[in-house]
């Protein structure tokens, strides 16, 4: 079976963000939850979606996706959904790699604030078949031209 004959891998992180009054300064700063922490890729071509859940306030919002190392040859360009609350980028995972995202989030108030999960690459072994080059066994030689 060849990756592409597969079907697509999906991972959904369901994100929460519940904002809290920061006693030393008595500004909102917002506490994030994933679900699960951390992405472990393991299949080629893997969709990814980061999904604001409740309780997160209705006004909360993706803003913007920031990728380091850069994305290069992995990672697709983030998507943001109409209503803010889904990002969805692919991953080609095709070798070993940890990204760590940097999520930017605005709230109705204003309130801009960012979130850094991380995503780690593990390529699946590659399922084409693998070809040996070594020397012919003694003794299985073609015999010799006498022409």
């Amino acid at each position: 079976m060849k990756p592409t004959d597969k079907p697509t891998a999906f991972l959904n992180v369901q994100v929460t963000a519940i904002p809290e009054r920061d006693p030393a300064t008595g500004k909102t700063r917002y506490r994030t939850r994933f679900n699960p922490e951390r992405l472990l890729v393991t299949e080629h071509d893997t969709v990814i979606n980061y999904q604001l859940v409740e309780p997160t306030p209705a006004g909360v919002r993706f803003k913007s996706v920031t990728v380091k190392p850069s994305r290069e040859d992995q990672l697709s360009d983030p998507s943001i959904s109409e209503s803010g609350k889904l990002v969805t980028f692919s991953d080609a995972n095709t070798r070993a790699a940890d990204f760590h995202l940097t999520l930017h989030f605005t709230d109705s108030g204003g309130i801009e604030f960012l979130v850094d999960p991380e995503v780690a690459n593990e390529p699946p072994p590659d399922l084409r078949p693998m070809s040996f080059m070594s020397d012919p066994e003694v003794g299985n030689e073609p015999p010799p031209d006498d022409k």
